[in-house]
């Protein structure tokens, strides 16, 4: 069984500049937290079309993700 760490995920303006939402999720490996960041941004449901995702462990960037790509 892997050791599940914990990732910071965060939702920024399109000009990377403020975040508007933001999250800790816990998961295995960086594939299985960023699945679980797209879910959990889905669950908010008003995601402005510009926002991106910026998915991190350890405070190093594992994935940031354009508007339409989650």
């Amino acid at each position: 069984m892997s050791r599940r760490m914990e990732y910071q995920v965060a939702l920024f303006n399109s000009e990377g500049t403020e975040t508007y939402e933001s999250t800790a999720l816990f998961a295995a490996d960086n594939f299985e937290a960023i699945e679980q960041a797209k879910r959990w941004t889905a669950s908010i449901g008003n995601v402005a079309k510009d926002a991106w995702l910026q998915i991190n462990l350890g405070g190093m960037g594992i994935k940031s993700l354009r508007p339409g790509e989650f």
